[in-house]
């Protein structure tokens, strides 16, 4: 699954250094070398363009083909049935785009009102085309999110009918650690990808229409981050919460039972430790205080840092005047 990873960014980051190639050749010949110069320096060193094109659409081609292959993980785990048939049909649905067009039009809208308010610094050509790039971006983080809610909501209907989930007796825990192993890449390149889109927006140079619109580079962390960080949170806990739920049933049925039945009801509480040490969820209430403050401490390093993020949260929050 790492590998499928990479390689999808791979792929990405070869398809937008061609992209910004053939971008800059016509802007060359329509517009001048000086033009040019401007594209690249706006798209690369201002927008970071390479980055979050590679993290956004790198990631999203790994949902379309990796995401597509989860259903067949969560069936090597859990006993087949209809809640868990809707659950997985709802899951594969997430990762075909013409289902996610109720989030991509909207936010791709979105993107285009933003775009145009920011002010983009280039002429000519050069505008439309960093213009499109721009939206484009809109769109793949659009895409994602509906994925990772759609996920979500398809964890939460096996949470309401837990109690007609069962896991299989016999499994592979390789379809075990491909769930986990999926949700842990794509929020970890789901995160790199927000910060990315969020980092460039800071450099990218907008001649804004007015000061009001420069808040608004905030969009990616208020729009794209909680969501993220709650999808990887959420399927571990259904898991684990499902996985309680047979333990309470066979103490339950180990309190009346005979002899020759308590044995395989041990072996089945030992398997679902087992299980339990590999569905752990990264966070549970314990844990939650020491996750909240690895966070501020990873906002305030990037605060103190990156003096284009110091920059924008003293403009945001006014701390430039005290």
């Amino acid at each position: 699954m790492l590998f499928a990873a990479f390689r999808s960014l791979g792929r990405q980051l070869a398809a937008i250094c061609a992209i910004l190639l053939a971008c800059s050749l016509l802007v060359w010949l329509a517009n001048g070398k000086q033009a040019a110069i401007a594209l690249i320096e706006t798209a690369i060193i201002g927008m970071k363009g390479p980055w979050v094109w590679t993290f956004g659409y790198g990631l999203a081609s790994f949902v379309t083909l990796q995401g597509r292959l989860l259903p067949l993980d969560i069936n090597g785990v859990l006993v087949p049935n209809e809640v868990t048939a809707a659950a997985t049909a709802r899951i594969e649905r997430s990762t075909r785009h013409w289902n996610a067009l109720r989030y991509t039009v909207p936010i791709t809208a979105l993107g285009v009102l933003l775009t145009t308010a920011y002010g983009i610094p280039n002429g000519g050509i050069a505008y439309y085309m960093i213009f499109a790039g721009v939206c484009a971006i809109y769109y793949a983080a659009a895409f994602l999110l509906f994925h990772f809610v759609e996920l979500t909501l398809g964890f939460h209907e096996l949470f309401e009918s837990m109690e007609n989930v069962e896991f299989k007796r016999i499994y592979s825990p390789m379809h075990l650690e491909n769930v986990t192993s999926y949700l842990a890449l794509t929020t970890g390149l789901g995160l790199v990808a927000i910060y990315a889109g969020f980092r460039g927006t800071l450099t990218a140079g907008f001649h804004f229409h007015h000061e009001i619109w420069r808040t608004f580079l905030s969009t990616p962390l208020i729009l794209f981050l909680p969501g993220t960080l709650f999808y990887n949170y959420y399927p571990r806990y259904v898991l684990r919460k499902i996985l309680q739920y047979k333990v309470f049933k066979t103490m339950e049925r180990l309190g009346a039972a005979d002899e020759s039945n308590a044995k395989a009801l041990l072996l089945d509480l030992r398997e679902s430790a087992v299980l339990s040490s590999q569905i752990l969820p990264f966070l549970d209430y314990k844990s939650l205080p020491s996750y909240l403050l690895a966070i501020l401490f990873a906002v305030s390093f990037a605060y103190n840092s990156d003096p284009a993020v110091k920059t924008f949260f003293n403009y945001l929050f006014n701390l430039g005047s005290h």
